[in-house]
Parts: structure tokens; sequence; C-alpha cells
């Protein structure tokens, strides 16, 4: 690994970190950030199974379970077996899970306004460009892997993992 990947590498870690602490100290209720994170990426991509909900969110599949378990429980989510393979568990969003949502989001306005309040328009705009050009290039990376597949949309389809 060269310096500069390295430096790149340090510098996304130490953000998702800052965000990260600026998040757990933001988000208030009985919803935790792990489980701010399902909520969104369920109302994002729809119904899906634990393991590419585990995927999709960058979280350890045990960490979901937990995370799912609470949300079960507090009528945010449902799980139900697949219909073509009964071994896996479909989750989806229920109408208490999507309003639950609005306070979040408000929060993450608020957290969002803050990570960009010390930057000017062009720093911003360098900032998403070169933000958006990282992810391509990690795009690429897992397509060629074939991981990208596995996390697009399904648009319903059912996947073969439990």
């Amino acid at each position: 690994m060269t310096a500069m990947s390295t430096d790149v590498e340090r510098a996304v870690a130490e953000l998702r970190r800052a965000l990260a602490r600026a998040a757990f100290a933001t988000f208030t209720g009985d919803v935790t950030r792990r489980q701010a994170n399902v909520l969104r990426e369920l109302r994002a991509s729809g119904p899906m199974s634990q393991v590419r909900l585990a995927r999709a969110t960058g979280s350890e599949q045990s960490s979901v379970v937990r995370a799912l378990d609470d949300l079960e429980k507090n009528g945010l989510v449902e799980r139900h077996r697949g219909k073509t393979d009964r071994r896996k568990k479909i989750v989806s969003l229920t109408p208490k899970g999507r309003a639950a949502l609005g306070p979040l989001d408000g929060a993450h306005r608020r957290l969002a306004r803050a990570a960009e309040a010390d930057l000017n328009a062009e720093e911003r705009a360098q900032f998403v460009a070169l933000s958006a050009k990282i992810v391509r290039s990690l795009d690429a990376v897992a397509e060629r892997a074939g991981a990208a597949e596995e996390l697009a949309p399904t648009c319903g389809a059912e996947e073969s993992e439990t």
C-alpha cells in the first residue's frame, strides 16, 4: 500500500469515526444508530434478506439480527420467510418504522449541516466530487469481485441466502 492510499484510508476511517461520535451524541430516543441505519436502508432499498441487509449496511450479520430483534419487538420492522426459500428471512419496514424515520431524518439533517459548516461552497463541491470518485473506484473493485451484484436492488426478487 502506498503512502497516499494509506492516507486516504486513514482519512476515511477518521471521518467515519467522527461521524459515529457525532451521531451517537445527536441521535436520541429509542432507536440506536445501528437501528437507524437499518431503517434507512430498508426505506431506500425495500424488503430484503437479513444477509443482504447486513452487507448493505456494512455490519456483521449477528449485529443486524440483534438490531432487527429490537426493531421487530417495537413494531418497526417485520420478518417473514422467503416464498421460494423458506430458510431465508425477508425484512420489511412497517408503517410505524417509516414514521419513526421522521425524527431521525431531522437529526441527520442537523448532523449534515454541522459536518459541512466549516466548508465553503467550493470545498463542499470538491469534497462531494472526490467522494464520488472514491465510491466509483470502490464499486469497480466490488463489481470485479462480484459483490456489487449481491448488493444491487432486486425489485422484490428474492435471494438465495438466509
